[in-house]
């Protein structure tokens, strides 16, 4: 069945921008990298072929920004569970616990993010390094994306691990609660959704 997303025939166009990202997102995860289009999203949003192109010059630089607007939603995420955490077990806990949460949140986010860096490698696009690390967006001078917050949080558990270094070890907790979050959110119901969040936390801080 042909993608027909949520028809409308009028925009405030202080909203268009949001509004194409928003549907977008959706119609890429429904018709795939190499069958979409900027003018097939304004038919779905009901506005002028040309309207897209006021906001974003080509199809690359718009799935650009949402890969960028995701990630920078996802860091923000990140930073917002270890904020005020100064015991290091719990703050590498906490980011286990933000990162699945944020997934279980936008579950499109992270579908999008699965599919879309195979798509568009295999078409030799440059948009694959987007995909390169978790949180690849920068929020500016000091900020920390995703993938930073990680690796500083391992820091600490290095003694723990002879012979590995932190970026190893953040590599196996990332795995840990990647897994988790992307188990979840393709098979919803593996945990009772009425106490979902406190078997998420229990799991992130399980030894294995």
């Amino acid at each position: 069945m042909p993608y027909t997303g949520f028809m409308t025939s009028f925009y405030h166009h202080t909203n268009l921008r949001a509004s194409l990202l928003a549907e977008g997102r959706r119609l890429l995860l429904a018709e795939g990298y190499a069958h979409f289009s900027l003018r097939k999203l304004a038919s779905v949003l009901g506005v002028s072929h040309n309207a897209p192109y006021r906001h974003f010059a080509s199809r690359e630089k718009f799935i650009k920004a949402i890969v960028e607007e995701d990630a920078a939603r996802f860091d923000a995420a990140l930073a917002a569970g270890v904020e005020g955490v100064g015991d290091a077990a719990e703050r590498l806990y906490r980011l286990g616990d933000a990162y699945v949460f944020f997934f279980l949140d936008n579950p499109e986010v992270l579908l999008l993010f699965e599919t879309l860096p195979g798509q568009v490698a295999l078409r030799g696009e440059i948009l694959a390094s987007l995909f390169s690390k978790p949180g690849s967006c920068a929020q500016g001078e000091g900020a920390m994306d995703g993938y930073e917050l990680l690796t500083d949080a391992a820091q600490p558990f290095a003694g723990r691990f002879p012979g590995l270094e932190k970026q190893e070890i953040a590599l196996g907790y990332w795995a840990k609660v990647h897994g988790l979050a992307s188990l979840l959110v393709a098979k919803r119901g593996l945990l009772p959704e009425d106490s979902l969040r406190d078997r998420v936390r229990m799991l992130v801080r399980t030894p294995f």
